[in-house]
């Protein structure tokens, strides 16, 4: 068995060389003979150095080809003249970059495989996902899969959110992975593909802890009202029901990272947005509660890889990355992270940690980041006043955030990227503009007071991003500001701080914050939108689209509404987060 297996896999371990892309320049990429076992495509629908700094989706890659009754290929986003395309990779004849809906490792058609995975990560993503099975030879829609009358790979979804709100998800795939995707993955390559459209083989799928069948569940919606009519909206949807054979509630696939089993080593490439470090998973979850934040409610408990699981990914990777980006939702508070920190400091090498929080940066944090060669510290306040930033649920008074500013500086990290929401449900905009300008004032001076010691000053830049209700969270039923208010505020705080030296604003897009608001928050009915997608887009004036943002984007959602995600059982109750939503207002 062993001389079998490695007959049909060839790890590639090797120096990169330097100007080469993609493949040629990978380490640790698997090779595997087509003939192996069940074959599968795994689609990260963006460029390659987006997908490829996912650590998510690479160790999904890992995973299957660790198998050796499994082949797993990759497939990103390419030719469509804004991103750039995926690197060369052997079967792609001419040495010119694969076509849309191939894989760059043998270069063959999605429509060639037996599974045909996509890891979403964002909710904007999904846009490109139509384009990218069309090109593969996949009819991208579940339901014209299902009435071609032919036979198909099996599409699945997972990634981060795909598992907050299925049901746009379920637009395209056959099944969703809900939760940690571990367990689930393995249990359907054992389970093997089969034929999405017949009821028995979606019931079997649907028995796998942690898997959304869309197929098995019919949406109800209620009568539309004349207002509705009116204005173009859709009606309210009152339930989503299963058909007989599955599950009421489908249960978030929660693990015990303790008992994962280890992973072969990540791809390590230089073409890709990380690509000077080596990624490492801490942890999973947040300990904070902010009432935002998805990542805390979806599944509200903090998880922690052991030690020696992070040192030995660690390990693997060092002969060719010495800088060890770690990751997740709360690595300060990863209770290992400063001794690990230490070894790899004492061994010659450098830490990233993915998030720094105020409240526990001190000198041992500041010197262990220091000398790691930061000279920039992102925070994130959220919110310019401290009243207002309790009442979203972050306990963090403005004093802790120019103290850990005053500690970072001192060990000479000068540069800071402060990242606050705009947009808050109920927050008038001279509050929350005034609250930023002023939180912004102190800071700069509380930095320039020590920065003037060190002898430089760098650059504060705050980084603003409209609020977007989340599922599972307190404000998953508040509305979006409109597009043009947004904008405004943005200006706003520009305006604010466009004449103070050392500082600088970045905004994101008011446009595609409320396109990831209807991404994120609908049911199956956005299938409408992403059949209009083209390059990736939403047309702003696409037929429908103004009256589906009214009902799903801009509208507050009453206590009693159905939700598409409460078809997943997982996170707090629904009527401890309605007394959090409520008490936000008082």
């Amino acid at each position: 068995m062993r001389h079998r297996i490695h007959e049909a896999q060839h790890l590639v371990v090797g120096r990169p060389r330097r100007g080469g892309a993609g493949p040629a320049n990978e380490i640790f990429a698997v090779r595997k003979d087509w003939g192996v076992g069940i074959r599968v495509a795994l689609v990260y629908p963006n460029r390659y150095a987006a997908g490829m700094s996912n650590l998510g989706f690479l160790l999904i890659y890992a995973r299957i080809n660790a198998r050796p009754d499994a082949l797993c290929e990759r497939v990103f986003l390419s030719g469509d003249g804004r991103r750039r395309a995926p690197p060369r990779g052997p079967g792609t004849g001419s040495g010119n970059p694969p076509t849309e809906g191939r894989t760059i490792e043998s270069g063959r058609p999605l429509s060639s495989f037996d599974v045909v995975a996509v890891s979403l990560s964002y909710e904007n993503d999904l846009l490109n996902v139509p384009a990218i099975l069309a090109a593969g030879g996949v009819p991208p829609f579940r339901e014209d899969r299902a009435a071609s009358g032919r036979r198909h790979p099996l599409v699945v979804a997972g990634g981060f959110a795909a598992s907050l709100n299925p049901e746009p998800a379920g637009v395209f795939a056959d099944a969703v992975v809900v939760g940690d995707g571990e367990r689930a993955v393995d249990l359907l390559l054992d389970h093997g593909p089969g034929p999405a459209g017949d009821p028995g083989y979606r019931r079997e799928l649907s028995a796998i802890p942690g898997v959304y069948v869309p197929g098995g569940y019919r949406p109800e919606y209620a009568e539309s009202s004349p207002t509705d009519r009116a204005s173009g909206g859709l009606p309210a949807l009152r339930a989503i029901e299963p058909l007989p054979g599955f599950p009421a509630r489908v249960a978030r696939e929660v693990l015990d990272l303790r008992s994962l089993s280890p992973v072969p080593p990540v791809i390590l490439s230089e073409e890709t947005e990380l690509g000077s470090m080596s990624l490492v998973e801490t942890s999973r979850g947040c300990p904070g509660m902010c009432g935002f934040c998805a990542a805390a409610h979806a599944c509200p408990s903090f998880r922690e890889f052991p030690l020696d699981r992070v040192r030995a990914a660690v390990d693997a990777a060092w002969p060719h990355r010495k800088k060890v980006g770690l990751i997740g939702a709360a690595v300060l508070d990863w209770r290992p992270f400063r001794e690990l920190a230490r070894e790899i400091l004492c061994r010659g090498g450098t830490v990233s940690p993915a998030s720094v929080r105020a409240d526990l940066v001190d000198e041992e944090i500041a010197e262990i980041l220091a000398r790691s060669g930061h000279r920039t510290v992102a925070l994130a306040p959220e919110c310019g006043d401290a009243r207002l930033r309790a009442r979203v649920g972050k306990r963090v008074p403005d004093e802790t955030f120019f103290s850990a500013a005053e500690v970072l500086a001192r060990s000479g990290i000068v540069s800071f990227k402060l990242y606050f929401l705009l947009g808050l449900p109920g927050v008038p905009r001279k509050e929350e503009v005034g609250g930023i300008a002023r939180f912004l004032g102190i800071f700069r001076e509380r930095v320039l007071a020590v920065a003037r010691g060190v002898g430089r000053m760098g650059i504060v830049t705050s980084v603003l991003s409209p609020f977007v209700p989340k599922p599972f969270t307190p404000l998953q039923w508040a509305s979006m500001s409109p597009e043009e208010e947004l904008k405004s505020r943005e200006e706003e705080v520009g305006a604010a701080v466009r004449a103070v030296p050392n500082m600088r604003v970045s905004a994101s897009t008011p446009w595609d914050a409320v396109v990831q608001g209807y991404l994120g928050l609908s049911d199956r009915r956005v299938a409408a939108g992403l059949r209009m997608a083209r390059s990736g887009k939403l047309p702003r004036f696409a037929p429908g689209l103004a009256g589906a943002l009214a009902s799903i984007v801009f509208r507050e959602k009453g206590g009693g509404e159905f939700l598409p995600w409460e078809v997943i059982d997982g996170g707090l109750r629904k009527g401890a987060l309605r007394a959090r939503y409520e008490a936000f207002f008082r």
